[in-house]
């Protein structure tokens, strides 16, 4: 008989666990930026002073719309994205495509290892290699939080933060 177990505490199983303050706190230390915008947040968990939460659906707002919103960002601010599990492809994409591509905005993403081997992350792989990105810390499994509280399970998933460094 197999018995099916199912820990509805860890992070991968659930897209709404939030970025602990420690390991944003030690973003913003290695880096030295100024993060204004969060990609991925809630008015209850934004680590920035603004943040696009997920009915503004940050996905869709590159450009094709007509308003090219990002052209307006302050190449002196960074922006904070920590996406939702569900949708780190989709988040890669337009963070890599859009922000750096096509908008040169410094942008630091909170990513899971095995990202680099998927289709969507083997494009950053070059990039991390010569120098273009920057992998600010690696953590391991991480306790994150939930409605401001610390998990009691860690992580499935080893992570790190990769610094999208806007070119000169």
């Amino acid at each position: 008989m197999v018995i099916k177990h199912i820990d509805k505490g860890l992070s991968h199983l659930d897209d709404y666990y939030e970025t602990p303050q420690w390991l944003f706190d030690g973003v913003v230390d290695k880096t030295k930026l100024n993060f204004d915008l969060d990609l991925c947040a809630s008015d209850s968990n934004t680590k920035c002073d603004s943040f696009i939460d997920e009915e503004m659906d940050v996905l869709i707002r590159d450009g094709r719309n007509g308003y090219d919103h990002w052209k307006y960002h302050d190449i002196n601010d960074a922006i904070w994205c920590n996406p939702p599990r569900s949708k780190n492809g989709k988040f890669v994409n337009f963070v890599y495509d859009v922000l750096w591509s096509k908008y040169n905005i410094n942008t630091v993403m909170l990513l899971c290892w095995n990202d680099l081997g998927n289709k969507y992350g083997k494009k950053l792989l070059p990039h991390i290699i010569n120098g273009d990105f920057k992998v600010v810390d690696n953590y391991g499994k991480i306790k994150f939080n939930k409605n401001g509280i610390e998990s009691e399970f860690v992580s499935r998933l080893t992570y790190f933060s990769l610094w999208m460094k806007s070119k000169p």
